[in-house]
């Protein structure tokens, strides 16, 4: 079993997180995002990184960095947490899906839970004329 994990590290309400460097792919300054109208609200827009549009996912409320992430074979921006820290961790014999950092239990952040409650939120009946 292994006993480092690398990855990010990110603080969403004042809990930490981990995002495994399987899936992380950059970290960039907030950048500008181009709104989708009919979107779900957790559903920022769109942004370009590395010549790519990717849709920009708000996960918390600050916005000063955004992490590009792999999901599903796509990028996907997050924005909306502090990166904590990036680099090898501990992880955690408690929780096998968490890291260690500080004393601190960091559990993997559910893409797939974030991505399923934007799909979730129907698009039907948000255009107005």
């Amino acid at each position: 079993m292994d006993t480092k994990r690398g990855g990010v590290l990110l603080r969403l309400d004042g809990a930490l997180h981990f995002v495994p460097a399987s899936i992380a792919l950059a970290i960039t300054s907030a950048p500008q995002i181009t709104r989708v109208p009919g979107a779900p609200e957790a559903l920022l827009g769109a942004a370009l990184h590395d010549g790519d549009v990717v849709p920009v996912i708000a996960v918390g409320t600050a916005r000063g960095a955004m992490l590009v992430c792999s999901y599903l074979g796509e990028k996907v921006g997050l924005v909306g947490a502090e990166i904590a820290g990036t680099g090898l961790y501990d992880v955690d014999a408690s929780a096998p899906d968490a890291v260690r950092h500080g004393g601190q239990s960091a559990r993997t952040l559910d893409l797939a839970a974030i991505y399923a409650r934007i799909q979730g939120e129907g698009w039907a009946g948000r255009w107005r004329a």
